[in-house]
């Protein structure tokens, strides 16, 4: 039986090298910092200062739920997925019992469940619903169905897998051998898996229920060499991480032989096509049409910025982080001179970094503040920050990453021996590592970034103006009319929305200082108008700079009277900031009458 992670260690172990020094910083955004004692890590075994788990050997990623509320590991030597509970402050504690673990064999308290021998990778689907296990030695990817509290079911007979022959409960699917990488698109529609030994990426339609059913024909695979029912693909030799792009719009796949990330289009019904030419594919070498790139040998993970605007590949062999602007195409082009690569030692045109021997994994924070990196050749978790351009620049000193052992510059971690994947919770509070060595999940605080301070401006609601402001009201339909009406226009310094009200006009007495209803003890008092504000009223959400709308003269399906008015305005922004209230004059006009109730001449 063979194991990703063992697949690996001889590559990475032989090309540990020196690692690099850099000066201290002060704690700052993005920071790492392990839970004390047992609560920073959980292993299979319980060893050293870990809580004791159950289905966790030989862990090679770990993801968290889009409501951040519990954790999944995937494990090879347990062939199962662990499934934990994921307090506020981001301790992990795994369920009770048999909902603790779902194992191939059922062994130990673990559910009894199908494909998952050589468990590689979990996936969650947007909407919470779902999970997916893409599983090496099965070469399947299985489905579960995942309830309000984490809980995982697999699904029933042939809905719960597919794999590569079909054997077992499973549908038969094609270019699923060594299933090794799953992820879910942003908008839950698709699924994608890779088959290491396939050479491929398979491709999934998901439903409303997460059920998964393979593309017909071509459409179901892109290979290496397109053999089978395949689309013919480049650059894609044993591809071990594959990600979709926030928007949706492309696919990206690292391959460790092809020494290479491609790029792929993703159409709306969840087809991927690879780019043409060299647009298709970057690689260590450029051969074939791929672009000429550095910093990729052996590519590993990929990662897309939570803004769309960057890619990042961790490469085992380049002991590198490479570093890509991504176009509104999907199109990478690798960031020019020291600025495309941090490497452990900075050979070539990269810039020099520490505790990146064998990198395996790369991932931003979810506020594009930071990226992470696990190196499997230093034990260790590398800590970079991210500037607006996704330039990425290692933190300084101890701050930049923590190892097994603190080696060098690193703080001393614990259960980070192998250290392989990593990701951070979607509140960005908190960060996971998986250890393959270890037999563990190490738990780690983040330093969030400090929150904007509270926004207390005004919004300037302005040049409110009405053309005609004498007018017939409009005989049916809502106060905001498509045509008819008066045309009212204002500006507003900010994005707000603009509550309108309408008040009548009516002859008032001036009776201290204030302009009353008229009354017989107040007859001979001052005249004036004074204004009452009308039941019914009506919004719009206002652009920054000038605003138009017209105004039917309608309010609450009725018409407004002939009589004299006025258009009261006041604009909130989303702080619940409210602009000085602005008035405008207008008169609704008596309709003209019909030639049937006009007068009748008489000699």
């Amino acid at each position: 039986m063979v194991r990703s992670g063992v697949l690996r260690v001889a590559c990475a172990f032989c090309l540990l090298g020196g690692v690099a020094t850099v000066d201290v910083a002060q704690a700052s955004t993005g920071d790492l910092t392990q839970k004390a004692g047992t609560a920073g890590c959980v292993s299979d075994t319980g060893a050293g200062p870990c809580v004791d788990g159950v289905g966790i050997g030989d862990p090679n990623t770990v993801t968290v739920s889009p409501d951040g509320k519990n954790a999944y590991v995937a494990s090879n030597a347990s062939d199962a997925v662990a499934v934990f509970d994921r307090a506020a402050d981001g301790t992990l504690a795994q369920k009770a019992g048999a909902a603790g673990c779902i194992s191939d064999t059922g062994a130990g308290p673990c559910v009894d469940g199908v494909a998952l021998n050589g468990a590689a990778t979990v996936a969650i689907s947007p909407d919470g619903k779902s999970a997916y296990v893409a599983s090496l030695d099965s070469n399947a990817v299985s489905v579960f169905d995942r309830s309000v509290d984490g809980t995982l079911t697999q699904k029933a007979g042939t809905a719960g897998c597919i794999s590569d022959t079909g054997a077992g409960p499973c549908v038969d699917g094609v270019a699923l051998s060594a299933a090794r990488s799953v992820t879910v698109s942003p908008d839950g529609k698709s699924v994608y898996v890779l088959g290491f030994a396939s050479k491929s990426v398979a491709v999934f339609n998901r439903a409303a229920d997460g059920t998964l059913t393979q593309k017909a024909g071509t459409a179901g695979c892109i290979s290496e060499t397109g053999a089978g029912p395949c689309a013919d693909g480049t650059a894609i030799s044993n591809p071990n991480s594959v990600t979709v792009s926030p928007d949706g719009t492309s696919a990206y796949i690292a391959s460790t032989a092809s020494g290479a990330v491609s790029v792929f289009d993703r159409a709306m019904d969840g087809t991927l096509t690879q780019k043409a030419g060299t647009a298709g594919c970057i690689s260590d070498s450029g051969a074939g049409p791929c672009i000429d790139g550095v910093g990729l040998g052996g590519a590993d993970s990929v990662s897309v910025s939570p803004d769309g605007k960057s890619a990042y590949v961790a490469s085992l062999i380049s002991d590198a982080v490479a570093v890509f602007d991504r176009a509104a195409d999907g199109g990478l082009t690798q960031k020019a001179g020291t600025a495309g690569c941090i490497s452990d030692t900075g050979t070539g045109p990269c810039a020099d970094g520490t505790a990146l021997v064998a990198p395996t994994s790369v991932t931003v924070s979810p506020d594009g503040n930071s990226a992470y990196v696990t190196a499997s050749g230093s034990d260790s978790v590398a800590v970079l920050d991210r500037a607006a351009d996704g330039s990425l620049t290692q933190k300084p000193g101890t701050a930049g990453c923590t190892s097994e052992t603190g080696a060098g510059p690193c703080v001393d971690g614990t259960a980070l021996d192998y250290a392989n994947s990593v990701t951070v919770s979607p509140d960005g509070r908190n960060a996971y590592v998986s250890s393959l060595i270890s037999d563990s999940v190490a738990i780690f605080d983040r330093e969030p970034a400090p929150l904007p301070p509270p926004d207390t401006t005004k919004p300037l609601l302005s040049a409110l103006k009405m053309a005609p402001h004498r007018f017939r009201a409009v005989g049916s339909g809502p106060s905001i009319a498509a045509h008819l009406g008066s045309k009212v226009s204002y500006k507003l310094s900010e994005p707000a929305k603009v509550s309108l009200k309408v008040e009548r006009a009516l002859e008032g007495r001036r009776v201290g200082g204030k302009c009353v209803k008229r009354r017989h003890s107040n007859r001979h008092a001052k005249p004036c108008t004074r204004y009452v504000t009308l039941r019914g009223g009506f919004a719009q959400n206002g652009n920054a700079g000038l605003n138009k709308f017209r105004f039917s003269g309608r309010l609450k399906a009725r018409k407004l009277r002939p009589g004299r008015y006025r258009l009261r305005a006041v604009a909130t922004d989303s702080a619940m900031n409210r602009s000085l209230t602005k008035h405008r004059p207008f008169r609704i006009l008596r309709r003209r009458p019909s030639r049937l109730e006009l007068p009748t001449h008489r000699p």
